[in-house]
Order: C-alpha cells, then structure tokens, then sequence
C-alpha cells in the first residue's frame, strides 16, 4: 500500500492516527463511496489472502479454497453449500487482475473530514483480489437479501459481474455462519444460504 503512494506527499493509509472525521451517514454511504473505493481498487496486487500473517495462496482460486476450507470446519452444519461454493469457484473464470481489497467494508468504515475528503478506515483484513469480493462483503454488512444494490459500484461491469458478485456474497455469508461471535449474525447468514432465494 505504501509502495503505491509513491510520488504522493500522503500515504494511502495511515495506522494508530487519531481522525477528526465523522462517519457518512448510510444514506449516502453508497453513492459516497464509489470514488475512493474506485481509487482504492487501482492499487494493483502481487499476492493473494492477508497482506501480512497468513501464508500466501498461489492464485485467488486457491485463496477462495482456502477460505471455504476454514468455514466448511468452523460450520459442520453447512457441509453441501461449502461443497457448492467450491464447484462454483471452479467453474468460474478466475482469471482476475488483483487490487487491492478492504475485505471488511460495513457502515462506519468510511469517514468523511473537516474538508469533505473520504476516508476509509480499518484495515487489518485487507488483500488482494477481485474487487467484487468488497462489495459482496459490503451487501452483507448492510444485511442486503441481496447483493444487487451494490452492483452500480462495480467498475468496468461485464456479463460476470453480477454472478460473481452473487458468488462473493454466499462467500461472506457462510464466513458470517461460521465465524460470527453473534449468534444472531450466524443465524441470519445461515438461514440466507439455505433460503429458497439465494442463487
């Protein structure tokens, strides 16, 4: 991230800094939001899963493996949609340029200063890969039945898009089933895969 602001008087993040921001109101935080996110999703990537601590995955496709590997065992109950999302991973074409990801998007994350700059704070589950995978993190935290919504974000849309969003989105869903501290959180992903509307 820092190697990216080369040549710019201001790094792309800042950590343990005290912020005089106030958080946009969700009315706003979608329509806010496009531009730096849009920014954010230029920093090209070199590897995939944590920027630090986690082993480094040789593809997205084994990043998303990865992470269903975790869930699938943190979620016992849920042992034919992880088997599902594997297929899906599988069949699709995983051939992404990685950016770089915020990973934890969710009301709150993106401040907006004294001067009207925007700033997006929280960083520590960021990495690289397919920016569609922020704004199917994004749906989950705003508790959307469905990810379409934030779909008008997504830069450079083709065909794909929509159904890997909808692919990300039952991703963060089963990570919310499994790892979710809030036994309500748990339920209400859980019950959005097993529900008759999820695609």
């Amino acid at each position: 991230m820092l190697a990216a602001s080369s040549g710019s008087s201001t790094p792309p993040w800042t950590a343990q800094a005290a912020l005089h921001a106030k958080p946009v109101h969700l009315d706003r935080l979608l329509a806010d939001l496009a531009e730096p996110l849009a920014a954010i999703h230029r920093i090209p990537g070199t590897h995939f899963g944590r920027l630090a601590g986690a082993r480094q995955n040789h593809s997205w496709t084994d990043y998303l493996h990865d992470r269903l590997r975790v869930y699938a065992a943190a979620a016992p109950a849920l042992p034919a949609v992880a088997g599902r999302l594997h297929h899906e991973v599988d069949a699709s074409d995983n051939a992404i340029q990685p950016v770089l990801l915020h990973h934890d998007l969710q009301p709150g994350h993106l401040l907006c200063g004294p001067a009207g700059s925007r700033l997006l704070i929280d960083w520590e589950l960021a990495i690289f890969g397919d920016h569609r995978s922020d704004l199917a993190r994004l749906a989950v935290r705003l508790d959307l039945d469905d990810p379409t919504p934030v779909l008008p974000l997504v830069s450079g849309a083709d065909a794909t898009a929509e159904g890997r969003l909808h692919l990300y989105w039952r991703i963060h869903l089963l990570a919310d089933a499994a790892l979710s501290t809030d036994r309500a959180v748990r339920e209400r992903a859980a019950g959005r895969l097993l529900g008759p509307s999820v695609r």
